[in-house]
């Protein structure tokens, strides 16, 4: 069986444990990913402007209008002028969206600090090295190629 299929079938066989916990499901009625990806921007910058999002979320304008105008709708976003720049709109949490995204920050940092007190030293250092391999090999994929230079090749890890 080849190395992918059996990563693939992990995933494939605990996908409600990765993308669907319980506690995600409220979650889950009132946002698409977008949506709280957005509001990971915001939350993260505090004010930003639409570009911001469009290049955070790598999303046209049009894309980030659209999932705005529907937050500020739900009463988790509101739209201002900038007091810089009065040309520029900037987008900012209301209190709602703040609590909203307390409880989505305060779920997933207590999945992530129960991952955390059960690994070892060792294999948090491994995982983040993990992680920040996976993020690369992505981010080359998406790259343009260079002249015929080849991607360092991915080495196996066997994880017990």
């Amino acid at each position: 069986m080849k190395a992918n299929s059996v990563l693939y079938d992990f995933l494939v066989d605990n996908l409600k444990t990765f993308f669907f916990p319980e506690d995600w499901l409220e979650l889950d009625l009132n946002f698409s990913k977008t949506e709280l990806m957005a509001l990971m921007v915001v939350d993260r910058y505090g004010e930003v402007s639409m570009s911001q999002i469009c290049d955070a979320l790598n999303i046209p304008m049009s894309t980030s209008t659209g999932i705005v105008d529907r937050m500020v709708k739900k009463g988790f976003l509101h739209r201002e002028r900038s007091d810089i720049d009065r040309r520029v709109v900037v987008v900012a949490m209301t209190e709602r969206g703040r609590e909203v995204f307390r409880y989505f920050r305060d779920m997933l940092t207590g999945y992530l600090e129960q991952i955390e007190s059960a690994l070892t030293e060792e294999e948090k250092q491994l995982l983040y090295r993990i992680f920040t391999k996976i993020i690369a090999v992505i981010n080359s994929e998406k790259e343009p190629e260079h002249g015929g230079e080849e991607a360092a090749p991915v080495n196996k890890i066997d994880i017990e």
